[in-house]
């Protein structure tokens, strides 16, 4: 998937537009309540302007009256927190449409109509439900103090749907080869070594010396940890960390349970958390072919990020923005 700056499309500046991940609350309620008049819905066309040229591109121009409006759409409507300034923004929303430009010409296939017309709903019914306003006709109303109406919003999302669409469509020609999942399982194979530990977390060195030697002279580990730990799943597990991969510890306690004898009490092990006190139960090197997988699947997110940083910056080599007048003026 299309990363949080590209799902974002203007970084900072339309952060407040990337609300339709999974499980997000109103959504399901915006979706209802559009299904009726949804089902004839159209995609706005493109917006003709007819102000001053303030910038162009490769390809295209940017007016003042379109970069006026588009800083209102996601910047001020959203009320952008640490609001970008409008040259920082001309420059993000410059490649948003150089990229769109190429996306127009790679995708033959529009974006879904109805789809974009309940994301527009959904988002607006979640800057409500965000508190920022207090009914839909309060955004509305927003909208139309700024010269907006909620199909500017409907038409931004559609363009960006194809824009991530094209993203996408590059994104789905990666592979991993086995050779390269073998070569990352080479050098991280220590990342992949299974442990079940116990473990209690204190707050001071001293007090961990203290269970430390409690420990040694045969006091029960569980008992101990469901007395003194301070981690907040001790109720749940007595301080027993059952079958787990050593690369999801935090660094000096991983190490500790990679080179810690099976069965001995550890010295104090200080972490961002305070101080451990634990015994490796059990450790096991997983094999390949166990946590293949899994490796692919973190070398083609790491690939498929290089690809997007590389599609950026190629857009934004490639655009040869100009910028026709002074800051003040934009």
């Amino acid at each position: 998937m299309p990363s949080k700056r590209w799902r974002a499309v203007l970084g900072g500046a339309a952060a407040a537009l990337v609300l339709l991940s999974a499980g997000c609350g109103g959504a399901g309620q915006a979706a209802n309540n559009t299904t009726a008049n949804a089902t004839a819905a159209t995609l706005p066309p493109d917006k003709t302007y007819t102000g001053q040229v303030v910038a162009t591109y490769a390809g295209g121009q940017i007016r003042k009256d379109e970069l006026d409006q588009m800083y209102n759409l996601l910047v001020v409507l959203p009320q952008t927190q640490n609001p970008p300034s409008k040259r920082n923004f001309l420059t993000d929303y410059a490649q948003f449409k150089y990229m769109y430009d190429e996306a127009r010409q790679a995708v033959k296939t529009p974006p879904n109509a109805q789809t974009v017309q309940q994301e527009s709903d959904q988002t607006i019914q979640q800057w409500v439900d965000a508190g920022m306003y207090k009914s839909k006709q309060a955004v509305l109303d927003k909208m139309k103090s700024l010269g907006l109406t909620q199909t500017d919003l409907t038409r931004f999302l559609a363009q960006r749907e194809w824009v991530m669409t094209y993203i996408q469509d590059q994104l789905n020609t990666i592979t991993v080869s086995d050779a390269e999942i073998q070569n990352y399982y080479n050098q991280h194979k220590s990342d992949y070594i299974q442990v079940t530990v116990d473990q209690i977390l204190v707050n001071s060195e001293q007090q961990a010396k203290d269970i430390e030697a409690q420990l040694k002279k045969g006091a029960n580990f569980a008992t101990l940890a469901d007395k003194y730990s301070q981690d907040p799943s001790v109720s749940q597990n007595h301080g027993k960390l059952e079958n787990q991969l050593v690369s999801d510890f935090v660094p000096e306690f991983a190490n500790a349970c990679r080179t810690l004898p099976i069965g001995q009490i550890s010295d104090p092990v200080h972490t961002q958390y305070g101080y451990h006190i634990l015994r490796v139960d059990k450790r096991t090197q997983l094999s390949l072919d166990q946590v293949k997988s899994d490796i692919q699947q973190t070398l083609l997110q790491q690939k498929q990020q290089d690809k997007e940083q590389a599609m950026e910056q190629d857009a934004m080599k490639k655009m040869n923005l100009k910028v026709l007048v002074a800051d003040k003026d934009l």
